[in-house]
């Protein structure tokens, strides 16, 4: 197995971990569905915490941002085929249509370009049973950032 290749299961095995280790991620109920090349996607089973507004089934547009951003960043990581710490410099959604409450949503990302400093990112929201996208974004991150301490999947200290 060459270097690269042990790096990127190990960056893999730490993105499953990635709903664990991000707050944000675990309290919203974000779960890594795959990993696969420059890809990932991400689920979440709306709470009815997570409504819009009392009286509507529709879910908070900041929900389907911060599930966009999280599976965002981890194609990041996946195609960059380490754990190089990011950050999110920019991210446009827009949105089709309303999220209802009684769907699982999922966000696939695309990485569609990477360099030594800037990734840019494709993500789709879908509904669940829906082939068309409830919000679509793009987003743009900074690489080589400085980031916090954490364990990989190994156990072994890097940065995030």
């Amino acid at each position: 197995m060459t270097e690269s290749k042990s790096v990127h299961s190990d960056a893999a095995r730490t993105a499953w971990q990635f709903t664990e280790q991000v707050p944000h991620g675990r309290d919203l109920g974000m779960q890594v569905v795959s990993i696969s090349g420059n890809q990932v996607c991400m689920s979440l089973t709306p709470q009815p915490w997570m409504l819009a507004d009392e009286g509507t089934e529709e879910i908070c547009t900041g929900v389907l941002y911060s599930l966009a951003d999280s599976a965002s960043g981890l194609a990041v990581f996946a195609e960059a085929q380490d754990l190089s710490p990011i950050a999110t410099l920019d991210i446009r959604m827009d949105y089709f249509r309303p999220a209802v409450s009684d769907r699982t949503l999922s966000a696939v990302a695309t990485c569609r370009h990477l360099n030594d400093e800037v990734a840019f990112i494709h993500c789709d929201v879908l509904s669940e049973g829906d082939n068309q996208p409830v919000a679509t974004g793009r987003a743009t991150f900074m690489r080589n950032t400085r980031g916090r301490s954490f364990r990989t999947a190994s156990g072994r200290k890097g940065e995030a």
